[in-house]
């Protein structure tokens, strides 16, 4: 993990010994709490949210809403652990409990085998590498912000249960990764899809075909990453049948950071096209993050811009646009855990009337052990 990341995590998990099995696990948590601070703004009930809220996370609807000082939606607990059973031969596992849906989810539950020393093949259930964070949303103390913007890890899935086959290797200065992925995943009672319909949906995401490429130099790295997948969705009450045709989705992704001389310069991109076959409507997301900081011995204060544009040409589709301004103030106490301080200003600038305007004030507590 590149120092942009912040913590190499699996470097603080703790290891026991049993005859010829290897045993590693550790954990973090994320304790947090927050406000929107708005006091002008009309109010008004949207899918059954009193807004104007801001959306913490979309994969689980976790919504902080008017006039509350809410605490589940950032507030998580996570345990992992990796058996290795023989050289090259692993088992990892990692079980997240959020309050936001009051329930402990199975993230990760793979199988690793190297077949040479650059090349691994791992089979099971492993979250999406869709972003530069992906594997590590819920470890709050790798990352500089309270939470990853929603603007780019906003999607129905961050998971898949399938295969992949990664490559490591250094060429030169350069430090290279890449792997290539395939699966499928059905999520029940969908958090995204709650934010949008107050009827529980089920989202299916099938034929997940990916690669990402990842290098390093020093204090630059560079990421790209392609997905495409067919998504479908029930029509709750009326049916519990996935619609037909899948719609078809196809996602292009970049990062490009740079940690120089304790400037942190973070950046990602990329652009979600989605397009309906049976009404030929094709809606292209594209969204953004940039953030610039400083780290001034514990204290990293860091500014960021992030944005979420949907560009439909269709006349009867509302697009669904935001920006989401931030400032966060860390104070790292010891290596392994950490403070936040961050207040967001969410302009919602969509073309129907969405979650509004809001201006939310947080702050939590990071750990990993």
């Amino acid at each position: 993990m590149q120092c942009t990341k912040f913590v190499w995590v699996p470097a603080l998990f703790v290891a026991s010994t049993v005859s010829a099995v290897d045993f590693q696990y550790g954990g973090f948590l994320t304790v947090g709490a927050g406000t929107i601070i708005d006091k002008k703004e009309s109010a008004y009930d949207y899918e059954g949210f009193n807004c104007p809220c801001f959306i913490s996370d979309f994969n689980t609807a976790g919504l902080y809403e008017r006039g509350d000082i809410g605490w589940k939606q950032d507030t998580r607990l996570g345990l992992q652990g990796t058996v290795r059973f023989q050289p090259g031969l692993s088992l990892t596992a990692q079980g997240v409990a959020r309050g936001s849906d009051s329930s402990v989810n199975l993230e990760w539950l793979y199988l690793s085998y190297d077949l040479t020393n650059e090349i691994t093949l791992q089979v099971g259930r492993k979250r999406i590498p869709l972003y530069y964070y992906s594997d590590f949303q819920d470890v709050g103390l790798a990352y500089i912000w309270a939470r990853p913007t929603q603007a780019l890890y906003g999607w129905e899935a961050s998971n898949y249960n399938g295969a992949s086959v990664r490559y490591a290797t250094f060429s030169g200065h350069w430090e290279i990764q890449a792997s290539a992925f395939a699966g499928n995943e059905t999520v029940r009672k969908s958090g995204f899809a709650r934010i949008y319909d107050e009827v529980n949906q089920d989202i299916r995401w099938r034929n997940i075909l990916g690669a990402d490429l990842e290098v390093t130099r020093d204090w630059f790295t560079a990421r790209v990453v392609y997905l495409q997948s067919d998504n479908s969705i029930t029509d709750k009450p009326d049916s519990a049948d996935f619609s037909r045709p899948a719609d078809k989705q196809r996602v292009f992704g970049l990062a490009l950071n740079a940690d120089f001389n304790d400037w942190l310069i973070l950046s990602e991109f990329n652009t979600n096209t989605r397009k309906s076959r049976d009404e030929e409507l094709s809606i292209p997301a594209p969204a953004m993050s940039v953030g610039v900081g400083r780290r001034i011995g514990a204290w990293t204060p860091f500014i960021n811009y992030a944005r979420f544009w949907e560009k439909s040409k269709d006349a009867d589709y509302e697009n669904e646009r935001f920006i989401d301004l931030s400032a966060t103030l860390r104070y790292d106490i010891t290596s392994s855990s950490a403070f936040k301080f961050q207040i967001n200003r969410f302009s919602d600038r969509s073309e129907f009337q969405f979650v509004g305007a809001t201006t939310l004030l947080s702050a939590n507590y990071n750990l990993v052990f």
